[in-house]
């Protein structure tokens, strides 16, 4: 009988194993390609956060495919990195702030000049020195206690926005 049940506890435990790695260790599969490269990397100071994240977008219908490291890691003062998720509604940039740091009082200074917008912010949190962000497109900033999200699409952006005021 203890040969019976020392086969079912590993074959058990391979299945899963097998059937749900993302889930059990906090990883997002998809990322393919160059993208695998750039991936999140599991010592960065925001994974957890990041991860985290990952799984309130999918339970929210924002399925993540793929988490990678932004250039926008260093925005602002008292940031603690920033994450690029490509999902199944369009990509986006998350910044987080060390808490108990908000981006509650952050002000977004949007100007369009002619085809092109600029942004820029004034904190606090204190933004970096060029604090100047030139784009073709108009982009989202919706504010998340310690995120702030960064989105060019209109959809993703509103679908973001329903979800952080339902959480509060």
């Amino acid at each position: 009988m203890k040969k019976h049940g020392e086969f079912w506890l590993p074959l058990s435990l391979g299945l899963i194993l097998g059937f749900s790695p993302a889930v059990l260790f906090g990883q997002i599969t998809g990322c393919a390609g160059r993208e695998r490269e750039e991936a999140l990397p599991t010592d960065a100071g925001v994974y957890r956060d990041a991860m985290t994240l990952a799984d309130k977008l999918g339970k929210n219908g924002i399925e993540v495919e793929c988490v990678m490291g932004s250039t926008m890691g260093g925005s602002f003062e008292g940031q603690n990195g920033a994450a690029v998720y490509r999902t199944n509604r369009g990509s986006l940039d998350v910044l987080f702030l060390t808490p108990p740091g908000t981006f509650d009082r952050l002000r977004i200074l949007e100007q369009r000049n002619g085809e092109r917008y600029s942004y820029r912010f004034k904190g606090p949190p204190q933004p970096w020195p060029s604090n100047l962000i030139d784009s073709a497109y108009r982009i989202y900033f919706i504010k998340d206690r310690n995120m702030l999200f960064v989105v060019d699409d209109v959809e993703l952006a509103a679908m973001i926005q329903k979800l952080v005021r339902s959480r509060r």
